[in-house]
């Protein structure tokens, strides 16, 4: 039986969002078809295993000394144990599916360092991932496709928020250019205010994206998933809390939602057709979910997640048999795709290291 590497945990603020998304994965694969192992990373990015990784409730308390810490090594999908400076061998990784938000996991890390040790993952790739999370980046391929986003200010420095009165006007959002679930997202109303908000991001990390601000929007989202005859499409999500923007609480903890949402049909089908021309267009696999913002008839793109929470099932089946059926189909073409990648040609005999001294080395 095929093993299922589930990773989920790591060094994010996402950190326990993603321990739920990764729970509730790996009690949904199929066990009739494969076996689920948990690899959880801790906060400091170091990896275990262990059975009472599938229970939640365990996780108020988790004590890492009765887990196994695992890891892998260069060009081999062996996962090992780690124990007294020696590795043992525990099972083979026929797949892998990410649930790790944010960065070190959602940024395309976790995704090359699976490809380097030959391990198919049924979640989206390195370029895609790394794209999606940077929402400077994502608005560069948005643009290049002919999709529509807000307007925006990238700032790395104060230098930076002289020019956002003048292009964008106030107020504005500002957001961390690398973070998701709304955290440290601020609205500023004056230049003191979005100078605040400014340093706030940089504690994230580097770099913050300013927006407009929007009034009389609505947030709608829409999933999609590639299966055997093309690639699924969720209704459309509008989901409920903050008059500014949608708050980590509104999100996780106090948030409701409409489903399917409520809008006019027009609006409905050019969220959808959007959504899979984005999905196609990255190459994407696995499951993902996009946010747009919606302004009477005029829509949007927020931002593209390529690890969604909860991995965006209840877009697609409101029952934990129809989430495992999904994760089959991303499971087999996830293999279905490795299998045709390791027909390309890796290897070139160019002959020109033989006789290639330190001296020829000069002329390179």
């Amino acid at each position: 039986m095929k093993t299922v590497g589930v990773f989920f945990g790591g060094q994010s603020v996402e950190h326990d969002v993603s321990i739920i998304t990764g729970v509730m994965t790996l009690n949904s694969i199929d066990r009739e078809k494969y076996n689920p192992m948990p690899i959880y990373v801790d906060k400091e990015g170091v990896w275990y295993t262990g059975e009472s990784l599938f229970d939640l409730d365990g996780f108020s308390s988790l004590n890492l000394k009765t887990l196994t810490r695992v890891c892998l090594t260069g060009g081999d999908n062996t996962l090992y144990a780690i124990s007294k400076n020696k590795l043992k061998p525990i099972d083979k990784l026929a797949v892998a599916v990410n649930c790790m938000h944010g960065e070190r996991g959602e940024d395309g890390s976790l995704a090359g360092v699976l490809s380097m040790n030959k391990i198919p993952l049924a979640s989206p790739d390195v370029l895609a991932s790394s794209v999606c999370i940077d929402k400077r980046f994502s608005k560069i391929f948005l643009k290049g496709i002919g999709v529509k986003c807000l307007p925006s200010v990238y700032a790395e420095k104060e230098e930076d928020l002289l020019v956002v009165e003048e292009k964008l006007g106030f107020p504005v959002v500002v957001k961390p250019n690398k973070l998701g679930s709304s955290i440290g997202v601020t609205v500023a109303k004056n230049y003191e205010e979005l100078r605040r908000a400014f340093l706030v991001c940089l504690r994230y990390g580097f770099g913050a994206i300013i927006e407009s601000k929007l009034e009389n929007f609505i947030e709608i989202n829409c999933a999609a998933y590639r299966e055997t005859n093309g690639i699924a499409i969720s209704e459309c999500e509008k989901p409920t809390g903050g008059k500014e923007f949608l708050s980590f609480g509104d999100k996780y903890v106090s948030g409701k939602r409409e489903f399917p949402a409520n809008i006019e049909r027009g609006v409905r089908d050019k969220i959808r057709k959007t959504t899979e021309k984005i999905y196609r267009e990255l190459k994407l696999c696995g499951v993902i979910r996009i946010d747009y913002f919606v302004v009477g008839k005029t829509v949007c793109v927020n931002e593209i997640n390529t690890v969604p929470g909860s991995l965006a099932f209840y877009l697609f089946s409101n029952t934990m048999k129809g989430f495992s059926k999904m994760l089959n189909k991303m499971i087999e073409l996830s293999l279905k795709r490795f299998a045709e990648q390791t027909t390309f040609i890796t290897r070139f005999d160019s002959g020109i290291l033989n006789g290639f001294g330190a001296k020829g080395a000069k002329h390179l």
